[in-house]
């Protein structure tokens, strides 16, 4: 139904408050669960690493394209009001809200071999992928109405909403080829949960002065829209996750050039699910569709009659243009992530390093950059900071490393604590705790 529809849509838009992605502060810290997590090739000092059930690495946080200060204005008492015409002037063509929920439910592994250089492991992880991509033009449209528009032909093809829930069961190994090189690889079995895929989400309406009657608005839509998991919360929908099947690799490498000087790469989510036709609903309108709104009249039956004809229209409009539902099997792509690491290690107590990101967002490429300081404050405290630009977007990270014995705890924040928060576009907090047993080399860089 398209009701249901809706709200699931709308489902769907609250949750990205709750959803994150990794910060890029923990890729080249001691935490050997971050640099796991963002590189295969990771190679632990500990003979055995264990993370704590549920909690080894949770990430938690978002990015949106608006700041606070972009649509609230300072009244002269202080007071905040919202300002629409300021919201409008400060949105682009398009406009994207990203987010990546990851909770490594269970981790595992631990060095084989004669000479300990082959670490083998395997784990759990819950992952969520979420994105939202609107355009300034549509926001005008509907909050200025057609009005504003007469005449001209008002296209709106680049909203997109891309949700995707899975649970990913990995295993992995990262071999200790020689002093300087080491590689790694991660295969991962996934069981998608929930999809919202928007194949196609086209609406146009056009408003003619010189039609007869006058002001007459055609309107027309071509919409595919794929879900998958809706059976989660209606009980009434079947629902059999084991169903939505997919696989996907990851792959990694680092050398170290010099006792300082180190560089990595790394290859993420590569591959895709396919989702079963059992959990599956299709929302589609089978091609364009087209609807024309021609001018309501008033009679002397007053108002009573206005309601009777704006309700006609409502359930033409509706018949016209809604979505069927329908069932049918789909594949969807993970986002692909990329990491080119270089890192410098001034000498025991001060590193350096430089991060470039590049993931796939909407089929389209976007990338960060970043810059981090690594501080060996004590012996098993290692204190960390990065500056990232992604986008028109800065961010300013902190957290620590915390190595007590076999205890391995790490907390990274991003502009939670250190920038004005309505200014801020994005929010990130990532924790998490592990256990690390037997041999422990070079905690501290020499």
């Amino acid at each position: 139904m398209m009701r249901n529809f809706i709200l699931l849509l709308i489902a769907v838009i609250v949750s990205f408050n709750t959803l994150a992605q990794n910060s890029s502060a923990g890729y080249h810290s001691q935490s050997f669960v971050l640099q796991s997590s963002a590189n295969a090739s990771a190679f632990p000092e500990a003979n055995v690493v264990l993370g704590f059930p549920a909690f080894s690495n949770v990430n938690l946080g978002m990015q949106w394209p608006l700041s606070l200060n972009d649509f609230l204005q300072k009244q002269m008492d202080d007071s905040l009001h919202f300002n629409l015409p300021l919201l409008r002037s400060n949105l682009k063509s398009e406009n994207i809200l990203n987010s990546s929920f990851r909770n490594q439910l269970f981790h595992f592994g631990l060095k084989v071999g004669n000479k300990k250089n082959i670490f083998v492991y395997i784990g759990d992880e819950l992952v969520v992928d979420a994105g939202m991509q609107f355009s300034n033009k549509l926001v005008d449209y509907l909050t200025q109405g057609n009005a504003n528009f007469i005449n001209q032909r008002m296209v709106f093809d680049s909203q997109k909403i891309e949700f995707t829930a899975y649970n990913s069961l990995y295993l992995g190994t990262a071999i200790k080829v020689n002093k300087k090189l080491e590689i790694g690889a991660r295969i991962k079995l996934l069981r998608g949960i929930a999809n919202i895929h928007t194949q196609k989400l086209k609406f146009s309406a056009f408003t003619d002065s010189t039609a007869s009657p006058i002001f007459s608005t055609s309107l027309s839509s071509d919409i595919l829209i794929q879900t998958s998991g809706r059976g989660a919360a209606d009980k009434s929908l079947p629902f059999d996750p084991s169903l939505n099947t997919g696989f996907a690799i990851d792959l990694g490498a680092s050398y170290v050039f010099t006792d300082q000087f180190t560089a990595s790469i790394a290859l993420n989510d590569v591959g895709s699910i396919t989702w079963d036709k059992l959990n599956n609903n299709l929302f589609t309108t089978d091609g364009e569709k087209e609807f024309d709104i021609v001018g309501l009249s008033q009679t002397s039956a007053g108002g009573e009659d206005l309601l009777a004809q704006l309700e006609t229209l409502s359930d033409s409009l509706l018949i016209t243009l809604q979505p069927s539902e329908v069932l049918g099997a789909y594949s969807t792509k993970l986002n692909p992530k990329l990491f080119l690491g270089l890192s410098y290690s001034l000498n025991s107590k001060h590193s350096f390093s430089a991060l470039y990101n590049w993931r796939r967002n909407f089929s389209k490429g976007v990338s960060a950059i970043s810059v981090g300081y690594q501080l060996q404050l004590l012996k098993s405290l290692e204190l960390l900071t990065s500056l990232s630009r992604f986008s028109e977007n800065t961010s300013l990270a902190a957290g620590f490393v915390w190595s007590p014995g076999p205890v391995q705890l790490h907390v990274l924040v991003d502009n939670i604590m250190f920038v004005d928060l309505f200014d801020a576009k994005s929010l990130f907090l990532q924790f998490g705790l592990s256990f690390r047993f037997g041999e422990i080399t070079n905690a501290v860089k020499k």
